[in-house]
């Protein structure tokens, strides 16, 4: 009865030192408001014998916070950072030494790590394709001997090794990406040239649509690339059609 509420406050000292530095909304305490209690005299005590039984304060203290810390850790693996800092508090300010957790931030089965690839999103759209049969992402040949997939157990994983919250950081990063990709898009359509030949094909394309039965013939579509190519291509031979499919 008076070990464990000893423990429950010092675990509360240290979350909220820890989060006090890390957000900048919550709230910092006054202490010469609020005043300062020193629980560092209780865990420095000798160990006590009480009615035959030896009471040990610190060792108490320190299996409550490093179980708490295992399992708060093993549930939600994405703040091992955070529990990593409160165990170097509990050291430094109580005289703790706890032990640590070695629970690994990611698996070796997982494949790639979603919040790496939106950290270099642009990097993936390059290098990977997706696959309408198999439902996943596939990377280009290049010169390695093996290319990486991502599917939906891989984006599973992920999620189960840093929590719901990268959802918000993924859609975050992707919304800002096509943000970016659309407004390069909107430039080339309204591009003079691209636009001319595209109200030029639309207009012939409109006046004959009952005579192609509403499709597009190939011979007109090849002429436009050609026309599109004529305006330059760079060092790979690529045109302008060439960069907007990529896009």
């Amino acid at each position: 009865e008076l070990v464990e509420p000893l423990c429950r406050e010092i675990e509360t000292d240290l979350r909220l030192r820890i989060h006090s530095a890390q957000i900048e909304q919550l709230q910092k305490s006054n202490p010469v408001k609020e005043g300062v209690r020193d629980l560092s005299t209780f865990v420095g005590m000798r160990p006590l014998r009480v009615l035959g039984d030896v009471v040990d304060v610190k060792a108490k203290v320190t299996q409550y916070l490093d179980e708490t810390f295992y399992n708060l850790t093993a549930v939600a693996t994405n703040d091992w950072q955070t529990y990593g800092e409160m165990r170097n508090l509990a050291q430094s300010r109580y005289g703790l030494h706890l032990t640590e957790t070695y629970l690994p931030v990611g698996t070796l089965e997982q494949g790639l790590d979603v919040l790496e690839i939106m950290r270099n999103i642009h990097v993936f759209v390059a290098k990977f394709a997706y696959s309408m049969h198999t439902q996943v992402f596939v990377e280009r040949p290049g010169a390695n001997k093996y290319v990486n997939t991502i599917g939906i157990q891989q984006v599973a994983n992920s999620i189960r090794t840093h929590g719901t919250g990268i959802m918000n950081t993924t859609v975050n990063y992707t919304y800002q990406y096509l943000a970016k990709r659309f407004a390069v898009l909107s430039q080339f359509l309204y591009d003079d040239h691209i636009r001319s030949r595209l109200l030029k094909d639309a207009k012939g394309f409109k006046e004959q649509a009952k005579e192609l039965n509403n499709r597009y013939p190939y011979d007109r579509a090849q002429t436009f690339n050609q026309e599109i190519r004529r305006l330059g291509v760079d060092e790979a031979g690529q045109s302008y059609l060439d960069k907007f499919r990529e896009l």
